[in-house]
């Protein structure tokens, strides 16, 4: 599997390392995807819906919407053509993906986020890493593509 979502109509693509196990037998929710790998892709999931949402629906965002028309995930070793945003999360996606951090511009003062045209490099979907400030530091911009779209 290289790609959880609907590629079709996404307008963000997020590229993670590693897929999760997926049931191909049902349908793909929030609630399975964590029922099958835990803890870890609950916080990516909660990250990611918030990244993706307005704060203040988040969790009905996550549980009746994410990953099935507004975002997709990426496991490939590519940017995936035709897509508004990509969110590369953590070092080795953005070493798998060649992307040189000198040709990024930092948009936080510590260094965790970088954006070069529509592609935005931020650390690994975990709460220590990707903490709620750099969630809503990011929504704005986030929303600004998914608005143009």
């Amino acid at each position: 599997m290289n790609v959880l979502g609907n590629t079709e109509s996404a307008s963000t693509l997020l590229y993670l390392p590693t897929p999760p196990k997926i049931d191909t037998d049902k349908p793909l929710d929030y609630a399975r995807l964590c029922e099958l790998n835990g803890n870890h892709w609950r916080k990516i999931l909660i990250i990611l819906a918030k990244l993706q949402s307005s704060e203040q629906t988040w969790r009905s965002y996550r549980d009746q919407q994410l990953l099935r028309q507004d975002e997709a995930i990426s496991f490939g070793d590519q940017l995936l053509p035709g897509h508004k945003l990509h969110i590369v999360a953590g070092k080795a996606s953005w070493q798998r993906l060649g992307l040189d951090l000198q040709s990024f511009t930092p948009l936080d003062e510590c260094g965790r986020v970088f954006r070069r045209d529509n592609i935005i490099l931020t650390p690994y979907p975990d709460y220590r890493q990707f903490p709620n400030q750099l969630i809503a530091q990011l929504r704005p911009l986030i929303q600004a593509f998914r608005s143009n779209r």
